[in-house]
C-alpha cells in the first residue's frame, strides 16, 4: 500500500506531464449519514478516516483495516464513544469507527473486490443497511480486502459533520451487477440476511434484533400461524 503523487495530480496536470492516471474512473461510492453521531464518535470516524484516505491498493494486495488504521488508544488520538459489545452500547475508545468498516465495506463490494476477511455485527446497526456491515476489533475481528485487478485502486475518504463518503477508484469502471438482500425471520428475535451480487452468494448472517431497535422496513411480521416474510431489497448501481 502507497499514497502515490500521481494520484494526488488533477487529471489536466498529469497530462501535462505525459504521466497517465490509473485512477480516473470510479469505481464505487458509499455514502452513510453522520447525522445521529455524537462528537466523540464523529471525532473517532474522522481519525480513522485520515488514515484510509489516498491510500493506493497494489495489484494482488491485501488490506488489513486493523493494521492500516492501527490500535484506537488514547494515545493515538482516540475518544472513548458508544460502541456496541455484542447486544449491548457501551463506551469503548475508538467507538464509532465501525461505520468506516462497514462503509468501506459496501464501497468494496460494489467495485468487485475481494473479500478475505468480515464479521458482522451481532445485532442490526442502523449506519449502513443490515448484511452490509463489518464490524472491527483491534486483535480479534478485521476487514480484509484484496484488490483481484491488475491495477491499483485509490481509496478517497472523507468525513464532515453530516456524512462519511468513501469511493474507489481504478483505470476501469467494470459493469458489476447491483448488490441484493434478502431479509427473512428464523424466530421473532432473529433475522437472517442473505447478500447477492447477481446469481452470486456474498454473505449470510443472523442477526438478533430487539423489537425497539427495528428499522423502518424490518418490522417484524412473525406469527407463529403465519409463513415468515421474506423481503428482497435491490441496490441500484451509482454513476458518477
Amino acid at each position: 500500500m502507497r499514497w502515490g503523487l500521481l494520484g494526488l495530480l488533477p487529471v489536466v496536470a498529469a497530462a501535462a506531464l505525459g504521466l497517465t492516471r490509473v485512477d480516473s474512473q470510479r469505481l464505487s461510492q458509499s455514502t452513510t449519514s453522520l447525522e445521529e453521531r455524537d462528537a466523540s464518535q464523529r471525532h473517532n470516524i474522522l481519525q480513522a478516516a485520515t488514515r484510509l484516505d489516498g491510500l493506493y491498493l497494489e495489484p494482488g494486495e491485501i488490506f488489513s483495516f486493523n493494521q492500516q488504521v492501527g490500535p484506537r488508544t488514547l494515545e493515538r488520538g482516540y475518544l472513548p464513544a458508544p460502541a456496541f459489545m455484542t447486544s449491548e452500547t457501551v463506551d469503548s475508545v475508538g467507538g464509532g469507527i465501525c461505520q468506516v468498516s462497514s462503509s468501506l465495506y459496501e464501497a468494496a463490494l460494489r467495485a468487485g473486490l475481494r473479500v478475505i476477511e468480515r464479521h458482522a455485527h451481532f445485532t442490526t446497526v442502523e449506519s449502513v443497511p443490515t448484511g452490509l456491515d463489518a464490524t472491527v476489533w483491534y486483535g480479534q475481528a478485521d476487514l480484509r480486502l484484496q484488490n483481484p485487478y491488475p491495477w491499483p485502486i485509490r481509496w478517497r475518504v472523507r468525513a464532515s459533520q453530516h456524512h462519511l463518503i468513501i469511493s474507489l477508484y481504478g483505470s476501469t469502471a467494470l459493469p458489476l451487477q447491483p448488490l441484493q438482500r434478502q431479509e427473512s425471520w428464523r424466530d421473532p428475535q432473529h433475522l437472517l440476511v442473505s447478500v447477492y451480487q447477481g446469481s452470486r452468494l456474498i454473505s449470510e448472517d443472523v442477526y438478533a434484533v430487539v423489537s425497539q431497535g427495528l428499522h423502518a422496513s424490518q418490522k417484524n411480521p412473525w406469527d407463529p400461524g403465519q409463513p415468515t416474510e421474506i423481503r428482497h431489497w435491490e441496490d441500484q448501481p451509482q454513476g458518477d
